[in-house]
């Protein structure tokens, strides 16, 4: 018999198992005990219907629509009214809010005490011993509320809490104000929490583990006052004690050393001493995660009609660009950015055991980051299992086309790209680790084949410079045929992130909570500084982002409106012909061939190229050279190396720019016999032009070609040039 349960509450997503919660079950397996997990968000989205809750997990996230729902629950006439959090909260995250949609938020409300109700019945929760929660976004307040109906109906029981919404401070003040949790995991949980449920099992004195916080050690830390009226808790338990159900041992003064936290607050990024968690250093030795009793629950569910479920595994944790650039507005990886990846033989073993053992056709990949050394190792590993499995990566854009052509041959089916904006000195700003001409090609290349694309743009970063709105205001009529950005919004301030860490160095004043966190929590601010996750900041120079941001914004709704209406498209035809089909607005023609030296050079300049490499490349290319123009400056091949780059320049370009002399070669042998060559003031004309006409783009002194390969176009080899 299974003496602990680990509990899914909403808003978890239903697509997907909880890999987390997951990996503990099986590690808690390999010791030999017995574990069940109950996927109760499925319970909930059966009540409200699907639509309703992917509404609510999706929509309302960053507002915490879903955590409010079961905040009035817990906190009866203590939180502030539906009218305010409309006008505060969510017309400013989302203007278009209707009143009517306001209405139908609130009518979800009506099912919360019932669902409540039932998952107290339909459980014995008085067989476990432990019974744990995984509280990430929008889990907190229906993980608390139902936990509390656990403890008063069986106080013996051990509630544990663990989650993104636990790592470091946040999960010791959730300790502090809930006292149904016990104890809290603060980080990741595969090396303690084993023997933690060890422990809790046989009974007697309790040795916490390093990253485990419990209630007498909890107390046992300085905190801080409120004033009266103020204090933490608001719901109590019944004026029972907040003492956990297990107690630890009592607490030397070299012990007690170790478990204070040198820093707590903002800034700051660990806790120190005991309390930081531990991390795993081989992902090798993690078992594989166990999944039944998802797909147990989802194959007895009618939504199952509703959308067809996915594996979520990992191959890697934290994030090897963070590690040594971190991003500075990213707070993902908590409090360790420190990068691990599986072995490959382990990551391909582990996702062909998955998909096999529960016949699924997609996966979506936990990771923050693509480890660069799985596109000679795992990728050409996995696609010889044969495995039909479409995947989902998370990816930084500084990938060749041959990358993305080998990520497309082994299964990506979607991609989530880290592109935040095209304007290089911001991304340099953020030590982002790419360019806006990387972004944009990689963003070409993987719209080309259709898959889902997911990527943000973000404004608002400080020490940007407003004047690059304008040209990425101009540039974006360019992009219409590409995929568009998801979502846009002002840079947030995260827990974790450099920003958060030292916010007036970065130019951000008056750091505080997302308000919406004072409709969740009746707290005090200082509380809620302990519990947020999102913060606010006003500018140390005053300025308004939202004002020179708004012709990108009406830009990036126009690309949503014709996304997939229109297209520019290439087709490069077998007699020399590069055919380009143009359907956007103030497209300058529908059709354009292109031929010859022109062709060349555009099926060059895929991958961005500057100026010099595309003359480079135009005048070294193989053509059978029959004359030279009377000028002289074009040496026939196999002439001495230009000292600029090494390599053979045919034309030397301060004598073929100056004056307005002709400057031509005749070749034979080439798509048309005898069409003369440009000289590079000519060829730099047409370049622009292609820029003004939007089949181009120049951005970091690059000209990169915009129109996407036809699907159906047979692979042709255009050039051997690798990418600069």
């Amino acid at each position: 018999m299974s003496r602990v349960l680990l509990v899914n509450m909403p808003f978890s997503n239903l697509r997907w198992p909880n890999l987390g919660p997951s990996l503990l079950q099986a590690a808690l397996h390999r010791r030999g005990i017995p574990c069940q997990m109950a996927y109760l968000n499925f319970d909930f989205a059966e009540r409200i219907g699907y639509d309703d809750y992917y509404w609510i997990a999706d929509h309302f996230a960053f507002v915490l629509g879903g955590e409010r729902l079961f905040a009035k629950h817990y906190f009866p006439g203590q939180l502030p009214d539906d009218e305010e959090y409309y006008r505060q909260i969510l017309l400013r995250a989302d203007p278009e809010m209707t009143q009517e949609e306001f209405r139908q938020y609130q009518a979800l409300e009506r099912h919360v005490e019932p669902f409540l109700d039932y998952c107290e019945r339909a459980i014995n929760w008085g067989r476990y011993k432990i019974v744990g929660f995984a509280a990430t976004f929008q889990q907190t307040m229906p993980s608390v509320c139902l936990a509390r109906r656990i403890k008063r109906r069986h106080p013996e029981v051990v509630i544990v809490f663990g989650g993104a919404a636990c790592e470091g401070e946040m999960g010791m003040e959730l300790l502090a104000q809930f006292p149904e949790i016990d104890y809290v995991f603060l980080g990741e949980a595969d090396l303690n929490f084993p023997p933690f449920v060890e422990q809790v099992l046989r009974g007697g004195p309790l040795e916490l583990p390093q990253g485990v916080v419990g209630r007498e050690t909890l107390n046992m830390l300085p905190r801080p006052t409120h004033p009266p009226g103020q204090s933490g808790h608001v719901a109590g338990l019944d004026d029972r004690p907040s003492t956990s159900a297990c107690a630890p041992n009592g607490l030397s003064r070299n012990e007690l050393e170790l478990l204070l936290p040198t820093s707590v607050g903002l800034p700051g990024r660990q806790l120190g001493g005991r309390l930081d968690p531990l991390t795993v250093d081989d992902l090798d030795s993690l078992p594989y995660p166990d999944f039944d009793d998802y797909f147990q629950r989802y194959a007895g569910s009618p939504l199952r009609e509703c959308f067809e479920p996915l594996l979520f595994f990992e191959t890697s944790r934290g994030c090897w660009w963070g590690q040594k650039h971190h991003c500075k507005f990213c707070g993902l990886n908590g409090a360790s950015l420190v990068y691990r990846s599986k072995s490959p033989r382990r990551a391909v073993d582990e996702l062909v055991y998955l998909a096999r053992r529960y016949g699924v056709r997609k996966a979506c990949s936990a990771d923050n980051i693509l480890d660069y050394r799985y596109f000679h190792t795992f990728l050409p590993m996995f696609r010889e299992t044969g495995l039909d499995l479409k995947y989902v990566f998370e990816m930084k854009c500084n990938m060749t086309r041959q990358q993305v052509e080998k990520l497309l041959a082994c299964g990506l089916g979607a991609a989530q790209l880290g592109i935040e904006t095209f304007i290089t000195p911001i991304l340099r700003m953020i030590n982002k680790g790419a360019t806006g001409l990387q972004n944009l090609q990689t963003l070409k290349w993987l719209s080309e084949p259709g898959i889902e694309v997911k990527w943000n743009i973000l404004y608002g970063f400080p020490g940007e410079n407003p004047d690059d709105y304008r040209w990425l205001a101009d540039l974006i009529p360019s992009l219409y045929h590409l995929a568009p950005p998801i979502a846009w919004g002002r840079v947030r301030l995260d827990r974790f992130s450099p920003y958060f860490e030292d916010p007036i160095g970065h130019g951000m004043t008056n750091p505080r909570p997302n308000p919406a966190f004072r409709y969740v929590y009746p707290f005090p601010e200082s509380v809620l500084r302990r519990l947020a996750y999102y913060y606010e900041y006003d500018y140390a120079d005053g300025r308004n982002p939202h004002e020179y941001f708004e012709p990108v914004r009406r830009q990036i709704e126009r690309w949503h409106s014709l996304y997939g209406t229109v297209t520019l498209r290439q087709w490069d035809r077998p007699d020399g012909v590069l055919l380009l089909t143009d359907t956007r607005p103030g497209a300058a023609v529908f059709q354009r061939r292109l031929t010859g030296w022109q062709r060349q050079v555009y099926l060059f300049c895929d991958t961005g190229r500057t100026f010099r490499s595309i003359v480079e490349h135009l005048y070294n290319w193989p053509w059978e050279l029959a004359a030279a123009s009377a000028s002289g400056s074009l040496p026939a091949p196999g002439a001495p190396k230009d000292t600029f780059s090494g390599r053979p320049l045919s034309v030397p370009l301060s004598e073929a720019s100056a004056g307005d002399r002709p400057f031509s070669v005749e070749f034979a042998g080439a798509d048309r016999p005898g069409e003369p060559l440009p000289d590079p003031d000519a060829l730099r004309r047409l370049l622009d032009q292609w820029v003004a006409e939007r089949i181009m783009a120049h951005l970091d002194d690059r000209y990169l070609s915009l129109a996407l390969r036809c699907p159906e176009q047979n692979e042709r080899t255009t050039t051997t040039a690798n990418p600069e």
